[in-house]
């Protein structure tokens, strides 16, 4: 591949990249390249292209591809070896897994539209969710957010 021919990590990403989203790029791209783990289209073990090259493939600034990286490296679902590069470190998930959230992301759109629906915002739907977290850690604070 030459300096100026995208990667195909590259090519997956642009297709789905919206600068006009209300997500922020670094959170597409850290979304995008999630989904391509858990899908397993990125494998462990996959070396991916270096912050500067994937922001020059996708004609974005560095610094949004490093917060990409930073936040995928913090979740575990990357590995960077200085002087070898930037790797997927996290295995995808198993088929029951994958299910699990795929009916999580069900429910919460159906939440979604019920709130719309009573002229309610997301943001209002966060909030509300946010406030039973704490109440419910509050109760029990030995209980982890994953229960």
């Amino acid at each position: 591949m030459s300096s100026h021919e995208p990667s195909s990590v590259a090519q997956r990403l642009a297709v789905y990249l919206d600068p006009g989203d209300d997500a922020p790029l670094h959170r597409q791209i850290a979304d995008r390249v999630w989904l391509e783990v858990v899908t397993g289209t990125l494998e462990t073990g996959e070396r991916l292209p270096t912050v500067r090259q994937l922001a020059i493939d996708l004609a974005v600034h560095p610094n949004t591809v490093q917060r990409a990286y930073d936040e995928l490296e913090t979740l575990g679902v990357l590995v960077t070896r200085p002087g070898e590069g930037t790797y997927i470190g996290l295995a995808p998930p198993d088929q029951d897994t994958l299910e699990r959230r795929a009916q999580l992301e069900r429910l919460c759109g159906d939440v979604a539209a019920q709130c719309r629906a009573l002229g309610l915002s997301l943001d209002d739907l966060i909030d509300t969710l946010s406030a039973l977290q704490t109440s419910e850690r509050e109760r029990d604070p030995r209980r982890s957010n994953y229960e």
